[in-house]
């Protein structure tokens, strides 16, 4: 059992973070790209408030799969309390795609004005390379892409041009960390 994200609304209203991706690093612990929804580049909502990949390690969560809780009658969290016998997976929090001083580093930012420079609402995809350097093993880069919905004033699709409602036009766009992950190196999991 994995606790999912959650952050505070414009309204201060708790959400759940919509979960984008997962890239295994090993049999027991991946990346998670968790953000919200509806803010960024091409939308009205401009900022977006929750961004951010973290590990999950699962080495100390209890193993549900096949006991008591596949049953229809056991669910594993009722009322949203998750059961007592039952340890979660441990999320550590590894980068915040929305730090400003880093997206400043950059030309980039996260907000007002809703911009080319402003980065869009859905990243959905996520890979490691390594960096390749015999001096830095457990180096790689982290690549972070989104998904740009198309939105552009100059598709052409099926044949036919088109141009996006509200005159909506997001690239697509790859930002790219380079991040230490001790122990990776030689995981039959990552590509080395």
């Amino acid at each position: 059992v994995v606790p999912l994200p959650v952050f505070k609304d414009a309204k201060d209203k708790t959400k759940v973070a919509a979960q984008s991706e997962i890239v295994a690093l090993s049999d027991k612990t991946f990346l998670m790209l968790a953000r919200d929804s509806g803010n960024g580049q091409g939308l009205k909502g401009d900022a977006s408030l929750y961004r951010k990949i973290d590990i999950v390690d699962l080495s100390a969560a209890t193993d549900i799969a096949g006991g008591a809780f596949d049953a229809a009658d056991k669910p594993v969290a009722p009322k949203g309390v998750l059961d007592p016998s039952v340890s979660p997976a441990k999320l550590t929090p590894f980068i915040d795609m929305n730090d400003k001083a880093e997206l400043g580093r950059f030309g980039l930012h996260n907000g007002a004005p809703n911009d080319k420079d402003n980065l869009s609402e859905k990243w959905e995809a996520m890979s490691l390379v390594s960096v390749l350097d015999p001096k830095l093993p457990d180096d790689y880069f982290l690549f972070v892409a989104n998904d740009n919905d198309f939105l552009t004033q100059d598709g052409f699709q099926v044949g036919v041009p088109y141009k996006a409602e509200d005159g909506a036009n997001v690239d697509t766009m790859f930002l790219v960390y380079q991040v230490t992950l001790p122990g990776l190196s030689g995981n039959s999991l990552v590509a080395n």
